[in-house]
């Protein structure tokens, strides 16, 4: 068995916990492009997008696993510790990954906010508009999205991300004062849903979907959303792993074996 292991060189991606862990699963680990596609062989790939996501939809037309990491939802635990994201197919909900119970949430030590009945503003939180064709982000959605809630009468706070500008206050000064969150599929809303603000999620998939308004013109027919803030965040919590975790090749076994996942 063959696992191409297309995770880039360099600290923050750690590469070598990668290798490490499929090593540890019985593959044959090889840093490089596949010439040919064999029954067994595994993908493995940092988001997925260009000619990464051309080379995961071969792999998927021979039924063959494709793995697709990412930096975690939460970033770091109360510990310091970074986590990554890995499920199959797709990251960010938009792949399937085995859940457990809600002890591997319960363990990282995240306290929920109550849910926050007021705020002065809106929130509008864009991501970096690349990744694959299923989760890429319209150019202009933050910009145009704020107009829009400002021409409706709110008060609007736009947050670009990070690597788009360097923000003017953190990411918690930001939600002290939010009355929601609209996101296009960031992280941001993860947090947000920690601090008990209602998040409105545009696109089809996304990591909490489950517990996001599905459209500004929410309703209280949508209450059940933020009932299930705490099974999207348990169910999150099985689609990241530390480092640790990778090098021992748990996470990968998991998802490649044959169990249900969803």
């Amino acid at each position: 068995m063959r696992a191409y292991c297309l995770i880039r060189q360099g600290t923050h991606y750690r590469h070598e916990a990668f290798v490490a862990g499929l090593k540890a699963c019985g593959y044959e680990v090889v840093c490089g492009r596949p010439q040919s596609i064999h029954a067994g062989d595994v993908l493995v790939i940092w988001n997925r997008y260009g000619e990464n996501h051309q080379l995961a939809e071969r792999f998927e037309r021979a039924g063959e696993a494709v793995l697709v990491a990412e930096n975690g939802y939460l970033g770091r635990d109360r510990d310091g510790i970074q986590y990554y994201a890995l499920a199959r197919s797709g990251h960010n909900g938009s792949g399937t990954w085995p859940s457990g119970g809600p002890e591997r949430w319960t363990n990282l030590g995240v306290e929920l906010a109550p849910w926050r009945m007021g705020g002065d503003y809106v929130l509008v939180a864009p991501n970096r508009n690349f990744g694959s064709p299923t989760m890429l982000m319209p150019i202009g959605w933050g910009e145009r999205t704020a107009k829009s809630l400002e021409a409706r009468g709110h008060k609007v706070r736009l947050r670009l991300h990070p690597g788009t500008r360097k923000p003017e206050r953190s990411l918690e000064e930001d939600l002290a004062g939010a009355s929601a969150v609209v996101i296009w599929a960031s992280s941001v809303g993860v947090h947000a849903l920690v601090a008990g603000v209602p998040v409105v999620c545009e696109s089809q998939y996304w990591i909490c979907r489950s517990a996001a308004y599905r459209a500004w013109n929410k309703d209280e027919a949508d209450d059940e959303m933020r009932q299930d803030r705490f099974g999207a965040l348990h169910r999150m919590a099985w689609a990241q792993w530390t480092i640790e975790e990778l090098a021992s090749g748990a996470p990968f076994a998991r998802l490649i074996s044959d169990g249900d996942v969803g």
